[in-house]
């Protein structure tokens, strides 16, 4: 009895190791897929705040720049990931929206993440359909 325990104790431990790092692994992944959205949605949402311009206006500086904003929010939240410290992050602004990108390796493996983010003015959109 004490020889199969002797084998087996060792290997349910390890099973449990290798679930517990693996889901610390796919949380972090997760984690950082959501932060990336979150940078590239807020950073799509800030405007000059014009003139019949309907969307949310969260600042109203006249040097307000965008890839600034999101390339701090990177920098900050890569301070918090558990297994995995981007060594890369880029923030393209696009007429039509802007993208988030982040790169990195750990040692495991290479984790690249990438969300777009369109920017939307819901009072041309509000007057398409109305008229």
């Amino acid at each position: 009895m004490s020889m199969e325990a002797a084998f087996l104790f060792p290997t349910v431990i390890f099973i449990y190791y290798l679930t517990i790092m693996s889901s610390l692994l796919l949380l972090t992944r997760c984690l950082m897929s959501q932060n990336n959205y979150v940078i590239c949605a807020r950073t799509a949402s800030f405007s000059m705040g014009g003139e019949d311009y309907g969307e949310i206006v969260y600042c109203r500086e006249s040097t307000f720049n965008k890839e600034e904003y999101a390339l701090k929010r990177l920098e900050t939240a890569a301070k918090m990931y558990i297994a995995f410290h981007p060594d890369e992050g880029r923030c393209i602004v696009s007429g039509s929206g802007v993208t988030v990108e982040t790169k990195g390796k750990s040692k495991i493996g290479r984790y690249d993440c990438i969300k777009e983010c369109v920017t939307v003015n819901p009072v041309n959109k509000v007057r398409e359909l109305r008229y």
